[in-house]
């Protein structure tokens, strides 16, 4: 699939070269945005699910979306995030349009960017009729109250590794098996919180995958309240660890954001901060300098650049 569209793109390429060698300045300018027009056309038609694909969704009764791997379209897409995010909110593949789900070595995840983050429970090869409210891995998280105080939720977002409650076990990220049906809870503040369950359809010869979907439910927007003193927190915490660790992540995180760096997820360990999400290109070591001179800590990086 990609190697159609590298040969396309590269056709285009070309042909713009040998036609535009007489062409003014303004002229190349337009023909530019022409092939760019062409290309985003071709895109979206990479990552539409197939017709039988549709027919079978529309059968069904459920939405259906194609999520392509990251590892192998990530900055050779023009979307952001190479198709490998997406929206169930906004129906859009682009990153920044409050993603929701992303495919990653073969993991489905959630929680990708500043404060934002969500649980996923893998059911099995269950039937979508035999899910509701009354599913036990529905129902915790159907009843689940987002936190609103900052520090509280950075502290939330260490636990969803391995989410533990007294039935099942929930996590950020999950092997992506064909035939299985997941329930996924998404908290993206100020922009939504919904509650998904989704089932891997197939999985197409280029990696990515054919997911149907539906909302179970959709709760009002979450907010963030930033001013309650830390001490309020410290009286609260599991351990002084905890409050330890969200004081070095915020550091981290307001020292990023000064350099407009805001799309960094810190999770800070006692001995080792870990750094996720994205940074512009040429970026991504700044980001590390940032955060070990801040923390003076050990760096575990996993940014990527785009």
């Amino acid at each position: 699939m990609l190697s159609a569209f590298k040969a396309f793109a590269f056709v285009l390429f070309i042909v713009s070269i040998v036609n535009a060698q007489n062409l003014s300045r303004e002229q190349k300018i337009q023909k530019i945005q022409e092939l760019n027009g062409q290309i985003k056309i071709l895109e979206k038609d990479i990552l539409l699910p197939d017709a039988k694909d549709l027919e079978k969704a529309r059968e069904e009764n459920f939405s259906v979306v194609r999520i392509l791997p990251r590892e192998k379209y990530d900055h050779k897409l023009t979307v952001q995030g190479g198709g490998s995010y997406y929206s169930f909110t906004n129906k859009s593949h682009n990153y920044q349009d409050t993603a929701q789900i992303g495919l990653e070595q073969s993991n489905l995840k959630v929680g990708f960017a500043g404060a934002d983050y969500g649980l996923i429970a893998d059911l099995g090869e269950t039937s979508f009729a035999d899910i509701s409210k009354d599913t036990l891995e529905v129902s915790f998280l159907s009843n689940y109250k987002p936190l609103i105080n900052e520090p509280e939720i950075r502290l939330e977002q260490r636990k969803t590794h391995e989410y533990k409650t007294d039935a099942v076990i929930y996590k950020r990220s999950l092997p992506a098996v064909v035939g299985h049906v997941y329930v996924l809870r998404a908290i993206s503040f100020d922009e939504a919180d919904v509650l998904v369950t989704l089932k891997i359809y197939r999985k197409d010869t280029d990696g990515s995958l054919i997911i149907f979907w539906r909302f179970i439910e959709q709760f009002e927007m979450p907010r963030i309240e930033r001013d309650k003193p830390i001490a309020v927190i410290q009286q609260n915490s599991e351990t002084e660890n905890e409050v330890s660790n969200f004081i070095a992540a915020r550091a981290i995180q307001t020292a990023l954001a000064q350099k407009d760096l805001d799309n960094v997820l810190v999770e800070a360990m006692i001995n080792e901060i870990t750094l996720r999400g994205t940074v512009p290109k040429g970026k991504l070591a700044e980001a590390v300098r940032i955060a070990a001179e801040t923390a003076k800590r050990k760096i575990e990086n996993q940014l990527a650049e785009q």
